[in-house]
Order: C-alpha cells, then sequence, then structure tokens
C-alpha cells in the first residue's frame, strides 16, 4: 500500500488549534476572514448572480445553514453553494500566490455552512478553517501550477473545504478517529473535485461563478460521505489528483510545514495574499504601476495619451480577454482594465458596467494600448508578479513604471487599515453602517476573546438583507 501525504495532511489538521497559535497568526487569519467575508456578502448582490443564487438556495430544502441575503436557513451544500458563488463575482477573493488559487474563498463557506448545522463552537469553527486552509494551501502549493485550459476554483480548494466539513463532523471524536475521517474526506474530495474550463472567465460566461460554489459543495459532500462509511482509494491525492491537476506536480510539498510532533510547525496563511483591485490577480500589477504614474504625472488626460506598452509574464497574458462585452470578461482584460484606470481613476468593485466599457474615451484609448511578454520578468514568475507601463504622450515623451510584486502580496502585503478600508466600502455597499459594525466586532473577536456565540451572530447577520445595486449590469 502506498503512504500517502493525506495521512500526514489530516494528522496535522486534526491537531488544529487557533487559540495557540502565535498573535501574527490569529492576525492574518482575522484579516482573511474579515476580507473574504466582504467580499462574499458584496459579491452577492451583483445581479448576474442574484437569480441562480435564488434558484439553487431555495430549491435545496430545509437546513440550519445561512446563506448572505435570504432570510430563511438552508442545508449547509446548498448555502454553501450560493455563499462560494459570490466570491468571484468582484475578482476580489483571497489569493495563494504560491498554490496559485482562492483556498480561504473555498474553505470559509464550507466551515460556516458545516458549523451552524452541527452547532459547532467558534472555536471548533475557527479550528476548521485553519485546518482547510493550511491543507489547501499545501495541496495547491505542490501542484505547480495548473494544467492548461484548467481553471484553479473548484480544484484542490474542494478538497480543504472537505478538511474543513470533515474536521467539525467529527466533532467528539479522540485526535486518531478525527484524523482518520479528515484523511479519507480528502481522498473522497481528490476523487470528486472538479475540473472547470479555464477559459470561462476569459469569455465572461457566469458560469465561471459556480466554481467555487460547486467545488465547496462536492467538498462538504466528500466529508459527509466519509463519515457515512464511503472511502476512496488509497493515495487518491498522488496517483489521479495531482497527476491530473498539477502541471509540474511535486507530492513532498504537500509535507512541508509539518513538525515532527505532526501538528502545523509553519502556516501558509502567512504566505498568501489579498487584492486590492477588483481584477484577475496577474493584471494587478498593471494597474499598480498605473497608479504610480498618476502618482508621478497627476490627472491623466487620454487624449495626451499616443501609446501605452504592458509588459508583464507570459502566464498573464494567458488570462487575458481582449474583447470584453460582460462586467466580468471586463476583469480579465488587461486592455479595458487599463483603459477604465487611466479614464476613470482606480478601479472600485463596481467599476466595469456597459456604460463605463463603451465610453468613447476607453474604447479610444484600449486601441493605443499593446501587450508583450517580458522574457525577465517571465524567469521571475511565480516568486514574484512583475510587470511595467510605458506610458507614450503625443509629444513624444514617454514615462514608465514597474512593480515585482502587487499591492497585497508579499512585503507589499495589506495593512491593516487597508484590509478594514477594503472591506467597508465593500459592505457599505451592500449594508448600513449598524451591520458593518457587527461583521468587524464578530471577526475582531477571534484575536482575543472570541465570542461564544460567534457562529449564531454571524449567520444571523448574512441573513440580514442586501441593498442591491442597480448601477452594477452585465
Amino acid at each position: 500500500m502506498v503512504q500517502s501525504a493525506a495521512t500526514a495532511l489530516a494528522r496535522a489538521a486534526a491537531s488544529s488549534n487557533f487559540g495557540t497559535t502565535d498573535s501574527s497568526v490569529r492576525a492574518a487569519y482575522r484579516n482573511f476572514i474579515l476580507d473574504t467575508l466582504a467580499v462574499m456578502v458584496a459579491g452577492a448582490a451583483h445581479p448576474s448572480i442574484s437569480a441562480a443564487r435564488a434558484a439553487l438556495f431555495e430549491t435545496g430544502g430545509s437546513g440550519k445553514s445561512s446563506a448572505v441575503g435570504f432570510s430563511s436557513s438552508g442545508p449547509a451544500g446548498a448555502a454553501a453553494l450560493v455563499n462560494g458563488m459570490a466570491l468571484t463575482v468582484l475578482q476580489l477573493q483571497d489569493g495563494h500566490r504560491r498554490a496559485r488559487g482562492h483556498p480561504m474563498s473555498h474553505v470559509l463557506p464550507s466551515a460556516l455552512a458545516i458549523s451552524e448545522e452541527t452547532g459547532a463552537s467558534a472555536s471548533s469553527f475557527l479550528n476548521a478553517i485553519i485546518a482547510g486552509y493550511e491543507v489547501s494551501a499545501r495541496i495547491g502549493s505542490a501542484l505547480g501550477g495548473m494544467q492548461p485550459l484548467l481553471h484553479d476554483t473548484g480544484t484542490f480548494g474542494c478538497i480543504g473545504a472537505a478538511v474543513s466539513a470533515a474536521y467539525l463532523l467529527g466533532e467528539g471524536r479522540d485526535s486518531s478517529s478525527r484524523a482518520s475521517l479528515i484523511e479519507n474526506a480528502i481522498g473522497n474530495a481528490a476523487a470528486v473535485a472538479l475540473f472547470p474550463f479555464r477559459d470561462t472567465c476569459m469569455e465572461g460566461a457566469s458560469a465561471h461563478h459556480l466554481f467555487v460554489g460547486l467545488g465547496v459543495q462536492n467538498g462538504i459532500v466528500a466529508a459527509k460521505a466519509a463519515k457515512a462509511g464511503l472511502l476512496p482509494s488509497n493515495a487518491t491525492l498522488e496517483r489521479f489528483f495531482g497527476p491530473r491537476a498539477g502541471e509540474a506536480f511535486v507530492p513532498a510539498v504537500m509535507l512541508e510545514g509539518i513538525g515532527e510532533d505532526g501538528s502545523w510547525s509553519h502556516y501558509e496563511i502567512t504566505n498568501a495574499y489579498l487584492k486590492w483591485h477588483p481584477v484577475c490577480a496577474h493584471l494587478g500589477p498593471m494597474l499598480d504601476c498605473i497608479e504610480l504614474l498618476r502618482e508621478q504625472l497627476g490627472v491623466f488626460d487620454p487624449s495626451e495619451v499616443a501609446e501605452i506598452r504592458v509588459e508583464t509574464y507570459a502566464t498573464a497574458l494567458q488570462y487575458d480577454s481582449p474583447n470584453p462585452s460582460s462586467d466580468l470578461a471586463a476583469r480579465f482584460s488587461f486592455r479595458h482594465a487599463a483603459a477604465l484606470a487611466i479614464c476613470f481613476g482606480p478601479l472600485k468593485h463596481d467599476g466595469f458596467g456597459q456604460e463605463r466599457l463603451e465610453h468613447p474615451e476607453v474604447l479610444a484609448l484600449v486601441g493605443k494600448i499593446k501587450l508583450q511578454v517580458d522574457e525577465q520578468f517571465d524567469a521571475l514568475y511565480p516568486t514574484n508578479r512583475p510587470a511595467r507601463v510605458r506610458l507614450i504622450r503625443v509629444d513624444g515623451k514617454t514615462e514608465s513604471a514597474e512593480v515585482l510584486v502587487p499591492k497585497g502580496d508579499g512585503n507589499q502585503s495589506l495593512s491593516r487599515s487597508d484590509v478594514d478600508l477594503k472591506a467597508q466600502r465593500l459592505i457599505d455597499s451592500v449594508w448600513d453602517k449598524s451591520e458593518r459594525a457587527q461583521l468587524f466586532a464578530l471577526v475582531d473577536s477571534v484575536e482575543g476573546n472570541v465570542r461564544d456565540d460567534l457562529v449564531t451572530q454571524l449567520g444571523g447577520l448574512l441573513r440580514h438583507p442586501l441593498r442591491l445595486d442597480a448601477s452594477i449590469a452585465e
């Protein structure tokens, strides 16, 4: 029998203890929980998914789990599905550069849904988040990038969702029994994780929003099936998932950061990033360059621009949408995102409506933007995500700006005040200040004396009605 990494990952996951982690780790998890909830709440109000969310949730049946914006609760799988759907709409979700994906977007909806369903304590909810996140990030990192045409969402994140669910479903078991349940959930999820089509997002197909949601739901099903006795093939991670999903799969990477005692010796959350710009992460460095140019030049006058050259790494341009016809596709378009940022200023979460995309100044500027691969930048990826923007004016003068790491990542990580400002803007777009204050207070408590009623209060708050923004349109 092949010894699988799932055994060691499950043992470490079962020993996860949020309360005993360093303050820096708790602070990082606080920021990612707040950010993910804010993105989820604001994304749920987007008109492109409102009808689908209603149809999928309201036909799910009865249950105890909360879905953003719905006054009644429902089954854990249905709630996790529609909450997960909301996380990619605005392209502001969390990220992990080495894993090249979005672990928290899968883990948090799973942990919340199962915690509500099982009546889990606040500490168990937080432990489940750590367990799922740390496993997911390690598996994603081991993949070495995704296979061609494969999108990351719903893949290794599904396994993280299964781990979070299994941790909670194993409540009351001893550590060894809980680890065994988690190990089986990992194998089950590795067998049923999604393998979604990458180009869906660039083409603006809104089925893209199902990827995270279905990945989370599949993870929950995989965990419940493991508890009910459905078991995976041995070493499914190594024999199937890794080779099929990963472009350069290295199994040993899955075990990095696990100490001799079998618990986490390092937390991958400290290597993660939060997005500052509401676009595909590969576009973020370009927008940072544009903001640097704005600082140098003051207000842009699009009529004075003769040409703009955007230089980046090859992988980034694989995610370019050259002729976007929707809000979603525009968030993957280098030319349109750059033109919008130059014409209207720093991009906001609601800045991709058709009126803006069809604005004459934007369309004129799009035609002046040239994209090219810089071989030196290629060599720096994925350790860095570099970009350079050269702005050539009609008078022949050239201005340029370059970044190696985008805002939100690495040594450019968002400060706590940045995280709070981003969350405030998103929450205030759909709720009143009182709801925002409640959410901040709930999340802030995780760093100190966590509230015993955290899960109950959070679920109740998420069921608060959303103020839909009619100005956002496909």
